[in-house]
């Protein structure tokens, strides 16, 4: 069994920091929280994330907090150190929750934070059967990762595409990917490999669902499996009575999961006569 220190180092390593140590937390914001991580005057941003996948610039960012003698810790989960070379961008201190990296087959949340400089922050001594799942999904992730990738743009070639007769209605998608994103230019300058896992997608208002139902008209939605494993899996963004969707691709077949949201498109468009 690799020791939990060289298993940070490695860690460290691939993601060009000085240091690195993993923390039980169940988001990034939790870790960020603990004694050391950060102080006054950092800032904390989601390098993707947020209503419509929005991307961060880290370049801009990081010259404003420099003038105010703080640092910019960057939260780079969605698409992972694979995907982002934060440090690279200016930032101080990376964080990434490991449960894509981890394949899905950690028992509990675990954070990871790396920095450009020493850590003052403890790290937590991780379960055995932990360390093995961040060890076997180091061994394969940058293959797993551009799969995740991969699967997600054909996921939303396939959504910006779905509007009328089909759907009855234009189908809002944001995806970094494309070029109707608001942030595509910046994407393409600050992610590598492709534009992340996950694809935002609002339904039309005139369907008159919500995204809780969409989900559960989905056979395939994957909310009994492990987040960041092989199965693509669909979040109510706002809350199941919101219209926003969002979708973490997985490992299994796209053109699957492309059949399965076009059956549920259809039957809340046309839902059988009772």
């Amino acid at each position: 069994m690799v020791e939990q220190q060289e298993l940070e180092a490695r860690y460290a390593r691939r993601t060009s920091a000085k240091t690195a140590v993993f923390v039980y937390a169940g988001h990034v914001a939790d870790a960020c929280a603990r004694p050391g991580v950060m102080a006054e005057g950092d800032v904390l941003l989601d390098m993707v994330g947020g209503r419509g996948l929005r991307v961060a610039d880290i370049r801009a960012r990081a010259s404003e907090a420099r003038g105010t003698a703080g640092r910019l810790l960057v939260d780079i989960t969605v698409p992972s150190h694979f995907g982002c070379h934060a440090f690279e961008l200016g930032a101080d201190v990376q964080l990434e929750a490991l449960d894509r990296v981890a394949a899905g087959m950690l028992r509990r949340k675990v954070v990871a934070i790396s920095s450009r400089t020493d850590l003052t922050v403890a790290g937590d001594a991780l379960d055995p059967d932990d360390l093995a799942a961040i060890t076997q999904g180091l061994d394969s992730l940058h293959e797993r990762m551009q799969r995740h990738f991969d699967h997600a743009r054909a996921l939303a070639e396939y959504l910006s595409c779905c509007d009328s007769p089909i759907s009855g209605g234009r189908v809002a998608v944001s995806y970094p990917g494309l070029a109707s994103h608001p942030d595509h230019d910046l994407a393409t300058r600050v992610l590598v490999h492709g534009f992340g896992p996950a694809v935002d997608f609002e339904l039309p208002d005139a369907w008159g669902a919500t995204a809780g139902e969409f989900i559960r008209r989905c056979r395939l939605n994957g909310r009994s499996q492990p987040a960041g494993g092989f199965n693509t899996r669909l979040h109510a963004r706002d809350g199941s009575d919101g219209r926003a969707v969002r979708i973490f691709a997985g490992l299994d077949n796209p053109l699957e999961i492309a059949d399965d949201l076009d059956q549920a498109m259809r039957w809340l468009r046309n839902p059988p006569a009772p």
